[in-house]
């Protein structure tokens, strides 16, 4: 009798990497993204159905726990989301809003829509891909700094509220190599335009230079991400916080370690908003 997880946002990154891990671990995959054409490459198989699933779409949403109900449905994984770039005040109301529609209220209602499902199964777990910086913010990435704390405030919480009887895994990445960064410049839109004239017009500039030069020196693989994952899946005792990557962990262990001061004074330092 297979066990099935579903997998949040497999078009790329860690979603995509953490499908091959599973399937070769014994696990039954359920591969979801917005595109279908996005999955068509993953090799078929009976351990493997794709669905499309958009998680600010609630009909998309309540397909995809129809779809699942035949399974021996044992973990979700949480992983779809995006970062919006810019800064708050040049940030319009509705970037912000979409920025939450995705990756926390999307987060959530996919979590409450297959809690029914998972709680059929003996050490069911949910994990809850969040982020370094949902427990620390850097300049211009506000609102993806703020729907980060908001998922580590949900995960937290859930686990409170469930966790006897469903385990809850806050995933934790620091930079991973993925198309991550290429999504910062589409999500940019016309923020340059925005910016021109104004002191931000070369910090945005910098700001995603720097993204591009820490993710080549320091990202971890999204496949290294998606082992330490695939472990957490398949522990008896699932840790309830999983930090991936030597840079979520030291940046985490500084910021607790110096003032707040001379925190933020490095912050505009490293970013160039000084």
């Amino acid at each position: 009798m297979r066990n099935w997880v579903i997998i949040t946002g497999c078009s790329s990154g860690i979603g995509r990497a953490l499908v091959p891990l599973c399937r070769e671990a014994g696990w039954g995959v359920v591969v979801t993204a917005r595109r279908l054409e996005s999955l068509a490459d993953l090799p078929q198989g009976e351990d493997l159905r794709v669905i499309l699933l958009d998680v600010t779409d609630s009909a998309s949403i309540a397909g995809a726990v129809a779809a699942c109900t035949d399974l021996h449905l044992k973990a979700l994984v949480n992983n779809a989301g995006y970062g919006q770039v810019g800064p708050l005040e040049l940030l319009r109301p509705e970037e912000l809003r979409a920025q939450f529609e995705t990756n926390v209220i999307g987060l959530q209602a996919v979590t409450n829509a297959f809690l029914p499902l998972l709680r059929r199964e003996p050490g069911a777990r949910i994990l809850q891909v969040a982020s370094m910086l949902g427990r620390l913010s850097i300049p211009l990435a506000g609102p993806y700094n703020a729907s980060k704390h908001a998922v580590v405030a949900l995960a937290e919480t859930l686990r409170l509220e469930v966790g006897r009887e469903v385990a809850v895994v806050l995933v934790e990445p620091g930079a991973i190599r993925t198309a991550f960064r290429e999504t910062l410049v589409k999500a940019c839109g016309d923020l340059p335009a925005r910016a021109r004239g104004t002191r931000y017009e070369t910090v945005i500039t910098s700001y995603l230079a720097l993204r591009q030069h820490q993710a080549e020196r320091h990202a971890l693989d999204a496949g290294a991400c998606a082992r330490k994952m695939l472990r957490a899946l398949n522990a008896a005792h699932p840790p309830r916080r999983l930090v991936v990557g030597r840079d979520a962990f030291w940046v985490g262990k500084l910021k607790l370690l110096i003032p707040a001061a001379w925190w933020e004074r490095l912050m505009r330092r490293v970013y160039r908003v000084a």
